[in-house]
């Protein structure tokens, strides 16, 4: 009996400790809520190809490294290099100020979006648009929807 409460146990401590779940401290949860909220003040700007600036305007990649850059955080430019900047995780899991990735394409990533919380998430779709909010249960995006990443641990 004795044997099997230890063997138990240590079942136990090794799933916990191999469990990449997310453990919030008020340091990340006030990352993540400044995201957010830059994110937001961000809606409504042009959307530019290669834009970093809210004067400017935002392409997908440049708004995810503009309001992580306002939290003190580097994230690389490109959208493909913000993919591999993180870790995955599945999107039931997703926190506010994960990263999205989507594949307009077909042919790999190539869009990046800030979720909300929610089922909720900040864009900069595309040329002529503007950044944007969209649910990402909607058929659209869902159906180009590819991976989450946590950056912010």
């Amino acid at each position: 009996m004795r044997r099997s409460a230890v063997v138990l146990a240590l079942i136990l401590l090794v799933a916990a400790c191999s469990s990449s779940r997310y453990r919030p401290t008020p340091e990340t949860d006030a990352l993540r809520r400044g995201i957010v909220l830059d994110a937001l003040g961000q809606i409504g700007r042009p959307y530019r190809y290669g834009g970093t600036t809210p004067e400017g305007g935002f392409d997908c990649s440049g708004l995810v490294q503009y309001v992580y850059g306002l939290q003190g955080l580097s994230v690389p430019r490109t959208t493909r290099e913000q993919f591999k900047a993180g870790e995955r995780i599945k999107l039931r899991h997703a926190e506010p100020g994960d990263l999205l990735f989507y594949s307009f394409s077909g042919r790999g990533i190539d869009h990046v979006a800030v979720y909300l919380g929610d089922g909720q998430a900040v864009h900069a779709p595309s040329s002529g648009k503007q950044v944007i909010v969209a649910p990402i249960e909607n058929r659209w995006w869902k159906q180009r929807y590819r991976d989450a990443v946590r950056v912010i641990w």
